[in-house]
């Protein structure tokens, strides 16, 4: 009994590290990794503004907030700035790595 339940077992963690190897895969293609350090405390307001403002996670209002900060920088309006991020994202694609 006790073998079978070991080998069920590896079985398991074998399943979870091939989904986590794929999910690591698909994001390392599709996603650029930002590691921004904030002062101590800016955490948890950030996180107020997120239950606050509605937004799905502190990533979302981050992103959301560096987009229109980012669009209104460069004088560009909602349309091109996406269109600079997808020509960005293409070239970034051809190049086989992301930025």
């Amino acid at each position: 009994y006790n073998q079978r339940r070991k080998e069920a077992e590896h079985m398991e963690k074998k399943k979870y590290a091939c989904n986590t190897r794929a999910k690591n895969k698909w994001n390392a293609e599709n996603y650029d990794r930002l590691y921004p350090y904030v002062k101590i405390g800016k955490k948890a307001v950030y996180q107020k503004a997120v239950e606050a403002g509605g937004f799905e996670s502190l990533n979302d209002l981050i992103e959301t907030a560096t987009d229109r900060i980012a669009a209104e920088v460069l004088g560009l309006t909602p349309e091109q700035y996406a269109a600079e991020v997808q020509a960005a994202a293409e070239k970034a694609k051809k190049k086989g790595e992301a930025t």
